[in-house]
């Protein structure tokens, strides 16, 4: 005999019918929701709120402050770009290189850095660093001139 329950007796045969509920909160806001409650006649008051979802301060008009931003990015005509080292700073650490006979990833080893980062320097397109050029005035044992 089982000692469980069995299947034998009294079985409930009638359907069992689950009823979804209502959104509530977000999503009872959704646009699709009011445009179906529209669609049936209900009356449906709808207001954006200043700057909602943006960082923003409320005190400013988001309509207002983009033209002008984007009118001063228009109005923009000049071309910015960072200064480099100068011609003479490069030829000055190529040739005080070579008199140690060094290759470029030599002296980037020297003076712990990547042979690109000396590469750069020999090719006129760093950004001056202080701190790199007193490692390579340390290095070669010369004093390389202002990078400007």
């Amino acid at each position: 005999m089982p000692s469980g329950p069995t299947l034998l007796g009294a079985q409930q045969w009638e359907p069992v019918v689950l009823h979804k509920s209502a959104p509530k909160g977000k999503a009872a806001k959704s646009s699709s929701e009011v445009n179906a409650a529209l669609r049936q006649g209900v009356a449906v008051e709808t207001s954006k709120k200043m700057a909602g979802g943006c960082n923003k301060s409320g005190s400013v008009s988001v309509a207002a402050a983009e033209p002008s931003a984007a009118r001063k990015l228009d109005e923009q005509t000049e071309a910015f770009r960072h200064e480099t080292v100068s011609h003479d700073f490069k030829m000055a650490l190529q040739q005080a290189r070579l008199a140690k006979k060094l290759s470029q990833g030599q002296l980037a080893t020297q003076v712990n850095e990547k042979s690109s980062v000396i590469h750069e320097y020999e090719a006129g397109k760093a950004i001056p660093n202080g701190a790199i050029i007193n490692k390579l005035n340390r290095a070669l044992g010369v004093r390389l001139p202002r990078a400007k």
